[in-house]
């Protein structure tokens, strides 16, 4: 009988040890849908409107913009690449009778945004002012440049971001090649003196600035480049007594710089974006809403009755998982490709700074958060589960409204039309929320 009350009450610890490892998470209960006792809605209020995003951070990023665009809801963008270029060792020799053949400015292509068969009008600058290795370039920034172009030929230029290209007998990834003006190559030479090492080179040259003046056909394109690349680079072609050589001045990464975003939205052919975020009009979120990267356009999110209407039910509750959803209505554009993916930005209730959410990827990894557009669905996806259980318990830091941006907004130029909480199908903004109470 002892062993039977033995083996009984070992059984009964087991059990007790299992049932518990479904205890509270830092997300909630893990509690599933199909468990009695678990109710969802899809009805919480969600307020939501678009607005001028401030100025970002575009200094030293993994890549840089160069380019123009035309989008008949968004208007104009005009991206300009600010660089510093250094030596490729400690010192440089052309030799006692260099000879310029030419002057080659060429840009790595990581990625592109609109149309490549338009032509875009690139324009190469020589700084006047040195670009400072301890200042904080965001992307309305700008630094002093002479304005004389330093381009071989005032020409449009075509991007082929899947081809290779063949230089001399080697083939290399793709980039693009802007012939620069015998007078800026015969500069380069003419100034050895100033190259005894990188600090004096750095003093010297200052660096250039990449710009966009105009484009062909509708849409133009901004060309994504890492400029960091060992295929960016100013190439001097040169002969010295019957031998051809060539020097590569690069921008590595301890080179400064940035990118200059402008954007002109008065170009906008949509009365709803110029209703909604240029004139203020926030009812228009209801139906439609914007989000744009290159420190372009937000949209803020706010959940106004979380708390009061949780707390009418006179009960505990425990969220079991809360998910944004939220849907591209306008897929399948023609070279303006919706975010690959976006992000969410709380919002201190201390200071009214940016904060990560509790549950965003920097703390609980990317598959959890989500917020990657699914081709299939046409919808980006956000875990919000632990953000939302503070707004009900009222202990969060966090205001009960959030920013939502496009994710790497610096070295993107993507925007999104998606559809407001207003809508009466399955393209509304909405919090799908499934929870216990007890």
């Amino acid at each position: 009988m002892k062993r039977i009350s033995f083996v009984a009450f070992f059984s009964l610890i087991l059990c007790l040890f299992y049932s518990c490892t479904n205890e509270v998470t830092p997300i909630g209960w893990g509690l599933t849908n199909g468990l009695l006792g678990t109710d969802f809605t899809d009805t919480c209020t969600v307020e939501a409107y678009s607005l001028l995003e401030d100025t970002i951070n575009t200094t030293n990023l993994s890549a840089n913009m160069i380019g123009q665009l035309h989008d008949p809801v968004f208007g104009n963008s005009t991206a300009s690449t600010y660089a510093q270029f250094t030596l490729s060792g400690s010192s440089l020799n052309f030799g006692s009778s260099p000879v310029l053949d030419s002057v080659v400015l060429t840009l790595q292509i990581s990625n592109y945004y609109g149309d490549t068969t338009s032509k875009v009008g690139i324009r190469v600058y020589q700084l006047t002012e040195g670009l400072s290795d301890n200042s904080r370039y965001n992307s309305s920034s700008t630094t002093a440049y002479d304005p004389t172009p330093l381009n071989y030929s005032l020409t449009g230029y075509t991007i082929q971001p899947h081809t290779s290209v063949v230089v001399d007998t080697g083939s290399y990834s793709p980039h693009l090649r802007i012939r620069l003006s015998q007078a800026f190559g015969q500069y380069l030479l003419n100034n050895q003196s100033q190259m005894s090492n990188i600090a004096s080179f750095e003093s010297f040259f200052k660096g250039l600035r990449i710009s966009a003046v105009s484009h062909t056909g509708n849409t133009g394109y901004i060309l994504i480049s890492n400029i960091t690349s060992s295929l960016t680079g100013i190439t001097l072609y040169y002969h010295n007594d019957g031998t051809a050589s060539k020097y590569t001045f690069p921008s590595k990464t301890s080179c400064t710089r940035y990118t200059n975003i402008a954007h002109d939205y008065n170009a906008s052919q949509d009365a709803d974006f110029t209703q909604e975020v240029l004139l203020g009009q926030q009812s228009v979120g209801h139906n439609k809403l914007f989000v744009q990267a290159s420190g372009g356009v937000k949209t803020k999110i706010t959940f106004p009755h979380l708390h009061n209407s949780f707390q009418q039910l006179n009960n505990q509750v425990v969220v079991n998982r809360a998910e944004l959803v939220i849907s591209n209505v306008s897929p399948d554009e023609a070279y303006l490709i919706q975010p690959n993916g976006l992000s969410l930005q709380g919002i201190r209730k201390s200071d009214g700074g940016i904060s990560y959410l509790p549950d965003d990827e920097y703390y609980m990894g990317s598959t959890y958060f989500g917020g990657t557009y699914d081709a299939t669905t046409h919808e980006y996806r956000f875990r919000i589960t632990e953000y939302v259980q503070g707004q009900i318990m009222g202990n969060s830091e966090l205001t009960n409204s959030l920013n939502l941006v496009v994710k790497g907004a610096g070295v993107r130029a993507n925007r999104l039309i998606m559809g407001g909480s207003g809508l009466t199908d399955d393209k509304r903004l909405r919090l799908e929320l499934s929870y216990t109470t007890y």
